[in-house]
């Protein structure tokens, strides 16, 4: 084989190979965004008993992920954001750009206890969502997201009465 056939072979292989990245990514990216549109559904089934104008809302917008890595101009993670607004404060559910393999995860502003630290939701090959807790350098600590999980963290920001 000469020199030119070799180049048109791995030319070949590299074309094969990248359309095969595209498309597992674009198989990716629709579960990626499937995932997040049911996880924002399931979150508003379990709120939706304790809805108060004023009191409790929730607000779904289209929303780009990016990074650092993939400007806002270059993305093509078209997703959405979920609002809760409880007591007059947001809690945002705002989706980061998909990971390796799919990873989905999600930051959620606005429950951060401790000043470094940052909460978000990971959701898992299993099909179930994790609350990830991080502060620091240590291990983040975990939890099952659900319906209950969620009204526990939510019930943080309401204003105690002090007597």
């Amino acid at each position: 084989m000469d020199d030119i056939q070799q180049l048109g072979e791995m030319l070949r292989h590299y074309a094969a190979s990248e359309a095969h990245k595209k498309q597992l990514f674009d198989s990716q990216s629709v579960v990626w965004a499937r995932r997040i549109h049911e996880l924002f559904g399931l979150i508003e089934q379990w709120l939706a008993p304790v809805l108060l104008p004023d009191l409790l809302e929730l607000h779904r917008e289209p929303y780009v992920a990016f990074s650092p890595a993939l400007p806002l101009e270059s993305s093509s993670f078209y997703s959405e954001k979920l609002t809760i607004v409880i007591a007059g404060k947001p809690v945002e559910f705002v989706p980061d750009v998909m990971g390796p393999n799919g990873q989905i995860s999600l930051a959620v502003i606005g429950l951060t206890a401790a000043r470094l630290g940052s909460v978000s939701l990971v959701g898992e090959a299993s099909g179930a969502w994790q609350w990830r807790k991080t502060n620091g350098l240590k291990d983040p600590d975990t939890f099952v997201f659900d319906g209950n999980f969620l009204a526990a963290q939510l019930q943080s920001l309401i204003p105690r009465e002090r007597a």
